[in-house]
């Protein structure tokens, strides 16, 4: 019977001294993470004064399995076996079996990704963990000491900051995109790209025109991102002037469009491109010396019609006058 309380005496105070140190490294943590269960969305908060506030959002993949209630974090793994032969990077664990990790591998090897559970990001398909990409596991795992509280909860509305924009990838086995840790991984030297877009000279009143026409683009992972281009305009009548800020090109309004198409993907990759589209005059228009500062007869080439003659005075001679 001796040793039956030493033993449960040893797991009591094993027990306490683990709580201790979870309730001290909370304490000293500064976030706070809240899981919406409803809208695969995690949300960080981060302590200002003396309430938190929130900090960054995070897409992820829930499942029906993940518990409603507050938790603390008390277990990580670099990588961790996880249910039907596969593993996570950047555990964390907060109860039970449930854990923060990246989207599951065949193996603990950054290339044996499953790209179609990838693709799942933001949608109901984990046997209960937090699925999230690389970047946003090794978040937590750097940043989230033990004892950090993680509280998870169900509601409509995704969360403060909303919720991510998610990336595809192609079918089969590759790497996580926002895997910049591992050498191997070719996104590392991949970025969106911006094609098409090309200096121009638009006819006046041209009603055809369109900004992007003719303009594409693709994300890190090669996906059709066309729709995603952000376009920023600036104008200047002629050149020498300062150019100013307008929301669209003017086919009646000639001068100089200096136009900036932007992409920015899910993974935070970005991709500019700035070109010039010039709306000419309106056709007979003919601009005079006090618009382009010069006279016409110093440009070379310029037909200028001939200048008549004034009429000359004859003098009338006196024997004229007489008759």
């Amino acid at each position: 019977m001796r040793w039956k309380q030493v033993f449960i005496m040893l797991v009591l105070c094993l027990t306490l001294g683990l709580c201790s140190i979870q309730t001290e490294a909370g304490a000293a943590s500064k976030y706070k993470i809240k899981i919406n269960k409803l809208k695969n969305t995690v949300t960080v908060y981060e302590k200002s004064g003396g309430s938190y506030e929130p900090y960054k959002a995070f897409v992820c993949s829930v499942g029906h399995a993940t518990p409603v209630g507050s938790f603390r974090i008390y277990q990580k793994h670099r990588w961790r076996a996880l249910v039907q032969s596969t593993y996570g990077q950047y555990c964390s664990r907060f109860v039970g079996s449930i854990l923060f990790h990246s989207v599951c591998y065949h193996r603990a090897d950054p290339a044996s990704l499953f790209n179609e559970e990838f693709n799942k990001l933001g949608t109901t398909a984990s046997h209960g963990c937090i699925r999230l990409t690389v970047q946003d596991a090794k978040w937590i795992y750097d940043n989230c000491p033990m004892g950090t509280p993680v509280i998870v909860y169900k509601s409509k509305k995704a969360g403060p900051l909303g919720k991510p924009d998610t990336i595809k990838l192609p079918k089969g086995i590759g790497y996580d995109p926002t895997d910049r840790w591992s050498a191997g991984n070719p996104y590392n030297k991949k970025k969106p790209k911006i094609t098409g877009a090309k200096n121009k000279t638009i006819s006046y009143g041209d009603t055809t025109y369109d900004v992007k026409k003719g303009v594409r683009a693709r994300n890190t992972t090669g996906f059709l991102a066309t729709k995603q281009i952000k376009v920023s305009i600036r104008y200047r009548k002629a050149a020498g002037d300062p150019y100013k800020k307008v929301k669209k090109v003017n086919t009646s309004k000639p001068g100089q469009y200096r136009i900036t198409y932007q992409l920015e993907d899910p993974i935070g990759r970005k991709a500019k491109v700035t070109v010039t589209h010039r709306v000419l005059e309106k056709p007979g228009q003919q601009k005079g010396p006090s618009e382009n500062g010069s006279d016409p007869a110093d440009q070379p080439g310029k037909y200028l019609p001939p200048v008549p003659t004034p009429p000359v005075d004859t003098p009338v001679s006196e024997k004229m006058v007489q008759s």
